[in-house]
């Protein structure tokens, strides 16, 4: 037979047997409404409460402590001194410059005296331009020796402030490095502080879950069996390399748990998900079977994975077939049930 005709009587037979299977009885399935199967997908990730600052306050000039004002545990607001380092050599060298800020402006007082006096010879035909451009330079050098002066008696007086460590905020002091009488280098940590304002959760969240994460319902930060709602503020939009992660901020919608904890992020995702069980195979594709004008029609559901929960793109009040789904055909009559 000619090859052309025998594929054309094959294609044929196909088409009227397809045809003959549609014209039988309808198949007899149940269904139910998608809203009525699905349940909303739940996520977690590992999560830790943050203070919005956990700072180490560490000594800023070489000096012996001399008072520590707070202790493990004190409650310290903003700009309270926390210690006093032993500050003699600081305002000796404060004092020092001091004098040489008096002497430099006693020095450019005399220099804008003879200025001004050599002007005025200059003037009267007393004075050369020479004078007059020594006089000048002589000013000008005052000057700057004033200037110079007066930023050194300022870094001294910086250096006298560094010797009183104080509070950058309101928090609780959680360690005490910093002993009476012990030398204390620039970089010694002395004391540990935590802010005291409304702490955040921090969570890092597999991209796939960062994707819905703004959708999600119900999320709560859940440590030692007690839970707190949690509302999305803060979503990095570059993900870790490494890890592969995304770092996200969560702010206490009611009482915030402590800072320093570590527990989990739960949350309800906005995807519902149908039981693996009524998952079907057609072809390499995986999905379900809906019913549509009395028709099955195969939904594929293009991220579903066999034995596992997955998710189909219909509205809630799709009508899926929940028995007799697997031996279906896609166009096939049906009849239904009640479940």
């Amino acid at each position: 037979m000619n090859p052309v005709r025998s594929r054309f009587a094959l294609a044929l037979f196909a088409l009227l047997a397809g045809s003959h299977a549609f014209a039988q009885d309808p198949v007899q399935v149940q269904t139910r409404a998608l809203q009525d199967l699905a349940e909303l997908s739940e996520g977690q990730a590992s999560a830790q409460v943050l203070s919005p600052n956990d700072s180490v306050l560490a000594a800023e000039l070489s000096a012996t402590v001399a008072v520590v004002h707070a202790d493990v545990g004190s409650t310290v607001s903003k700009g309270q001194v926390l210690i006093e380092l032993d500050a003699t050599d600081a305002r000796l060298a404060l004092a020092q410059a001091d004098a040489q800020v008096a002497a430099a402006r006693a020095n450019l007082g005399m220099a804008e005296q003879r200025l001004e006096r050599a002007k005025d010879l200059h003037q009267r035909k007393y004075a050369s331009d020479d004078d007059l451009l020594a006089r000048t330079t002589e000013q000008q050098g005052a000057a700057s020796e004033l200037a110079l002066r007066q930023a050194a008696r300022r870094i001294a007086a910086r250096t006298v402030e560094k010797a009183r460590l104080v509070a950058p905020f309101d928090g609780v002091v959680v360690e005490r490095h910093a002993q009476v009488g012990a030398l204390a280098a620039p970089g010694t940590p002395l004391l540990r502080l935590i802010d005291t304002a409304v702490p955040e959760v921090q969570a890092a969240l597999q991209v796939s879950d960062a994707k819905g994460i703004a959708q999600a319902q119900e999320l709560a930060f859940e440590s030692q069996g007690q839970q707190w709602p949690v509302a999305l503020q803060r979503l990095s939009s570059v993900a870790d390399s490494a890890s592969r992660t995304q770092i996200a901020r969560f702010s206490f919608t009611g009482e915030p748990a402590p800072a320093g904890i570590a527990g989990v992020l739960r949350w309800r995702g906005p995807q519902r998900l149908l039981a693996p069980e009524l998952m079907v195979r057609r072809s390499d594709t995986l999905g379900a079977f809906v019913l549509e004008d009395g028709r099955a029609r195969f939904v594929a559901s293009p991220d579903a994975q066999e034995g596992r929960s997955f998710a189909l793109s219909l509205p809630g009040t799709a009508v899926i077939v929940v028995q007799g789904q697997q031996g279906l055909v896609d166009g096939q009559a049906l009849a239904t049930s009640s479940d």
